[in-house]
């Protein structure tokens, strides 16, 4: 009878992401990085992408961009209260996002590497 495989943890997968990524940088060099200009002004609020799963939360998307200054994080939710596979953080100061940036597709969360974009401004609502 075979025996059972032990399972990696979470952390394991991040691990093993982020090592992988260390020892071929070029993976991370070919993803669409997203060179549009920077805000001048607050917000500083990335878009983050790829972020599916149960244990998806807000403190845990603000957690992997440690040490740089989030201000908040929010998971974007479906009526359900299923991850949507998108969120935002934002940042304290433009140079907390632009280092947020350069390293995007090198987070991981829950085991998958994350898009990293700068988020569109709000849209502002018709005028009454």
């Amino acid at each position: 009878m075979p025996s059972a495989r032990p399972r990696k943890s979470k952390s394991d997968s991040d691990d093993l992401l982020r090592m992988i990524h260390e020892a071929f940088p070029e993976l991370a060099r070919n993803r669409q990085v997203d060179n549009r200009p920077l805000p001048t002004q607050p917000p500083y609020t990335a878009f983050i992408g790829n972020i599916w799963g149960d244990d998806v939360n807000e403190s845990g998307l603000a957690a992997i961009f440690s040490p740089l200054k989030v201000k908040s994080a929010k998971v974007m939710r479906d009526n359900d209260g299923r991850s949507r596979g998108f969120g935002f953080v934002e940042f304290e100061d433009k140079k907390s996002l632009k280092a947020a940036l350069q390293k995007t597709w090198q987070y991981s969360l829950c085991g998958r590497l994350v898009r990293v974009r700068i988020a569109d401004p709000p849209k502002e609502g018709p005028s009454v």
